[in-house]
């Protein structure tokens, strides 16, 4: 059995010690298959130190700057957090873990981005042990242990991770590799020898994986940039590591390789531009991204992933911590990924979710290093205004804890949430030390006013308008949702999937994703009118829908539901907001305040009552002088207060109408319709004020007729005329030969 366990070891890893042995008998087994490799293999990879494996110096980091500094101190505040959650590892002296021990992804990478952190802390810096509440010469002894655990447990190295298996040839593992061997390129000096060498073959073995294997191709749902972003960052650290390693040139190659097949999208089959010395046609393989700039992943168009061209110039870290120019690949495509991004990016750094967000809602960080590396490596001054918005939003949320953390354990839905923070302050540490602070922001004011408009992404099908006071948006892609944003508030609305489409439910039949089968969109008066059909619960129910946002003014959605088949409608809640009702401290104060004709109600966020709803009938509902809205409806309105978190959120939602019990209805009948007037941005008392200020006008059997504030808005929805028009002025449409009623918007039309 011993023989068969150290043949493994000198094949260069050992696949997993022999289950069903206690403790003390793996430890054992540990010290024996190490002793062992320290007489067959270690001799012979200790000499390659001056050869193969002799790291290149790092060159002297630049000044520090203000945002360097600010970066620091959040690290060292982190040390809080973390250092009660390190550990012993018992089956080889020299080694220590991070909360947990295991082969994959939620144990192996947060021990890197750990030790990352720890690494920066112990190498660079003026470190404070008040601020960090303990000694350097302890996060120091930290930093080694961590690298070496990480090393050895690698599946190029000796011995497995506490659950039996060794880590490494996985989905991600070169991504950890490279967070781990960066972090021990940091404290070279400060390793013992052996555990350079285990450094060496952890990162030369996850580079040496990419030398023939083609990038991944992926342009639908899942997007591949990610990945090849990501595995192109260990072979760029093994290029710069080690650039005396036979294969040091063939790395520089691939890593370019790699970097380019990232952001790939199909037209760069035909470019023949130059980047890196080829043309980029000779270098792409792949399609990772859609033609308007926008990708998808976890089938949506989904901005976190849209931001990952921050992997590829991370790499610009290696590069210049090698005193090495940063190849031009590191930047394909990333300044047209980041144009859509900033469109996409409120002031406090955070993103609007245009198609959902099944991550959490409060991803700030994400915003943060996008920004941050635009603006010190391209020079981006709006990059240099977000970098400081999202550290400014952040700083907010750390405040709530006194352990350097930033999340509430209730608002997020990955398990190495902080610890990824933690690597992701180290990282712009070093940007800003090696390529400086960046250019001199624009103000708040000149942002909004470059990313103001209406732009439509037809690929990625969404539509979005952006103005001083409000962000609206309708995806018609991988689903159907409308979002409107009062300001650039994103602790307010939330990316909910329903939005304005909201809630059918039936008998027998599921409230399925909503699928729009045709659309219209209008953009040529300074907004946008959308019209589509769309397809519910299974194809029983057609749902019509007109949403308008006006230049400057309110937003106006218009529907109409139909029987496709005979149906027993049960509920249709639609017209629907999701709003967020955090118990988030100071950043939000777990309340919301909703005003209508009845009154006010104070809505407890996080709560031990169980959840209700609340109905009314009233023409007018205001949420926290954010928003308003004049509802116009042959039934109700409702709110659903939650009170618990769900998803890393909680989120509740207001629903402008809201009926019950529709019963059994025939194919072709019509069994709701509604329109409602929404006006981001509106204190109750001025919410009450407009009604009256519009009307609503049935002009056909299928068209509405919306009209205030000088505009007029005309909803058809004849699916052989389906459109929306929208015209300056107020004369009244001549009656057509269906009868029509006309009312005070809010106003109920007798029976």
């Amino acid at each position: 059995m011993f023989g068969f366990f150290c043949l493994l070891l000198l094949m260069g890893g050992l696949a997993a010690i022999p289950e069903g042995l206690d403790q003390g008998q793996r430890v054992q087994q540990a010290q024996a298959a190490l002793a062992e490799a320290r007489r067959e293999v270690l001799p012979a990879e200790l000499a390659r130190l001056t050869t193969d494996y002799r790291v290149a110096p790092r060159v002297d980091l630049g000044p520090e700057t203000p945002l360097s500094r600010e970066c620091y101190r959040r690290l060292l505040r982190y040390v809080r957090y973390s250092q009660p959650q390190m550990r012993p590892w018992p089956f080889a002296a020299g080694c220590r873990f991070h909360k947990r021990d295991g082969h994959r992804e939620w144990e192996v990478r947060q021990n890197a981005t750990v030790a990352l952190a720890y690494a920066l802390l112990s190498a660079y810096g003026n470190y404070d042990a008040a601020e960090a509440g303990t000694p350097r010469r302890q996060v120091e002894a930290e930093a080694r242990a961590l690298v070496r655990y990480l090393a050895l447990t690698h599946k190029a190295n000796f011995l497995p991770t506490g659950d039996g298996r060794p880590w490494g040839n996985q989905w991600q593992s070169a991504f950890w590799a490279g967070i781990a061997g960066q972090a021990a390129w940091l404290i070279w000096e400060q390793l013992d020898d052996e555990t350079k060498v285990l450094v060496a073959r952890m990162v030369v073995h996850e580079a040496n994986r990419f030398h023939t294997r083609p990038p991944d191709s992926g342009e639908w749902r899942d997007t591949k940039a990610e990945e090849n972003a990501w595995n192109s960052e260990v072979i760029a650290l093994a290029a710069c590591m080690f650039p005396q390693h036979p294969r040091a040139e063939l790395w520089a190659e691939r890593a370019i390789v790699y970097m380019m097949n990232a952001f790939s999208e199909a037209r760069d089959h035909e470019d023949t531009t130059l980047v890196d010395g080829r043309p980029v046609k000779e270098w792409v393989t792949t399609v990772c991204v859609h033609p308007d700039h926008t990708l998808e992943n976890h089938g949506r168009v989904h901005p976190d992933y849209l931001a990952t061209f921050t992997l590829n110039l991370r790499n610009a870290l290696l590069y210049g911590l090698a005193g090495r120019e940063v190849p031009q690949a590191a930047f394909h495509h990333a300044a047209d990924a980041f144009r859509v991004l900033k469109h996409l990016t409120a002031t406090n750094g955070g993103f609007f979710y245009v198609n959902g967000q099944d991550w959490w809602p409060h991803r700030n960080e994400v915003g943060l290093m996008a920004a941050g590396f635009m603006s010190a490596l391209t020079g981006d001054r709006e990059a240099a205004f977000l970098e400081r918005a999202a550290l400014a939003q952040l700083a907010k949320m750390h405040a709530r804890f006194d352990n350097g953390r930033l999340w509430d354990p209730r608002e997020f839905n990955y398990a190495n949430a902080e610890e990824e923070m933690m690597a992701r302050y180290a990282e712009l540490y070093l940007l800003h030390r090696l390529f400086g602070g960046g250019p001199e922001p624009v103000t708040e004011v000149e942002f909004r006013r470059a990313q103001s408009g209406v732009r439509t992404f037809d690929i990625g099908g969404f539509v979005t308008h952006r103005t001083a006071t409000k962000f609206v948006s309708f995806a018609w892609v991988n689903g159907a949702m409308g979002l409107v944003y009062p300001d650039d508030d994103t602790w307010f609305t939330a990316p909910w999937e329903r939005g304005l489409v909201g809630r059918i439910e039936c008998a027998g039949v599921k409230d399925t994703r909503p699928e729009v089968t045709a659309r219209h969109l209008a953009t040529d008066f300074g907004g946008f009118a959308l019209t589509a059909q769309i397809r519910r619960c299974g194809g029983k129910v057609r749902q019509f829908i007109s949403l308008t946002s006006l230049p400057e003014g309110p937003v106006v959605y218009v529907e109409q539901l139909r029987a496709e088949e005979e149906v027993r409608v049960q509920r249709a809640a639609t017209g629907a907001l999701g709003i967020l009702n955090e118990d988030a401290g100071t950043v939000h104060p777990n309340r919301r305040l909703i005003y209508h004709a009845q009154g006010e109600e104070t809505l407890v966020g996080a709560a031990e009552a169980p959840e209700r709803w609340l109905v009314w009938r009233s023409p007018w509902v205001n949420v926290d002088d954010k928003l308003g809205l004049l509802v116009h409806v042959a039934g109700q309105s409702a709110y659903r207060d939650v009170n618990q978190y769900a998803r890393s959120r909680l989120q509740e939602e207001l629903f402008a109408n809201f009926l019950t019990d529709l019963g059994l209805r025939r194919a072709g009948e019509v069994f709701s319709e509604a329109v409602v007037v929404l006006f981001p941005g509106q204190h109750h008392t001025d919410t009450a004020d407009e009604v009256g200020q519009w009307t609503v006008e049935r002009v056909s059997e299928n068209a509405w007729q919306v009209r205030g504030d000088g505009w007029r808005i005309t909803a058809i929805f004849d699916p052989s005329h389906l459109r929306t028009e929208v015209r300056r002025g107020l004369a009244r449409l001549k009656p057509g030969p269906c009868q029509w009623w006309r009312t005070g918007l809010g106003r109920f039309p007798k029976k």
